[in-house]
């Protein structure tokens, strides 16, 4: 992946929050070139999409979105990228149900106009997670089932994450890695 430098430029952005341009240049960038690779910024989706991922995401019509789909929509010009947990009505009239993976409530439904694309594969740390995958449709199914029911869960989740906060910087920080010491 090649990163220009004047995507890199300094600004003085909270979080996951993005210029008010941006939602606009990369709706028409996906809708011009049917995909695109973004930085994910947030922590709606840990841990399963982390913030610094990069994520390709495909041009999709609403008839192709999945229930466990990653999917990116533009919602007041604020960009967003959550899993689809409920999808509702026939073909012709389906309704999607969004919601960050470590939100404790829903979106709401996703509107087709705001639908941009799917998130088919992300690249973290120089590895690549096709979200395709056999294993990885099961899980973004899972995920969405398990999030329906996140009022309950969810505050045990939190606290897991903040407890297991400094161990999982000495491993960045160490390098630690999967791979078998030979």
């Amino acid at each position: 992946m090649e990163i220009r430098k004047d995507q890199e430029k300094k600004t003085n952005r909270v979080a996951g929050e993005r210029r008010a341009d941006d939602a606009r240049r990369i709706a028409d960038a996906l809708k011009r070139r049917g995909r695109i690779s973004l930085r994910v910024h947030g922590a709606s989706m840990q841990p399963w999409v982390r913030s610094k991922d990069i994520a390709l995401i495909r041009r999709i019509s609403i008839e192709n979105v999945r229930c466990g789909d990653v999917v990116l929509f533009r919602r007041e010009n604020h960009l967003f990228v959550h899993r689809i947990v409920e999808k509702r009505g026939s073909l012709n009239a389906a309704q999607l149900l969004s919601k960050g993976d470590a939100h404790p409530t829903s979106d709401g439904v996703v509107q087709e106009q705001e639908l941009l694309g799917r998130v088919m594969r992300i690249y973290r740390n120089g590895r690549r997670i096709d979200l395709d995958a056999p294993r990885q449709l099961a899980l973004g199914l899972f995920i969405s089932q398990l999030s329906l029911h996140s009022r309950f869960w969810y505050p045990l989740a939190k606290l897991a994450t903040i407890v297991t906060r400094p161990v999982r910087r000495v491993m960045n920080a160490l390098h630690i890695s999967n791979a078998p010491v030979r």
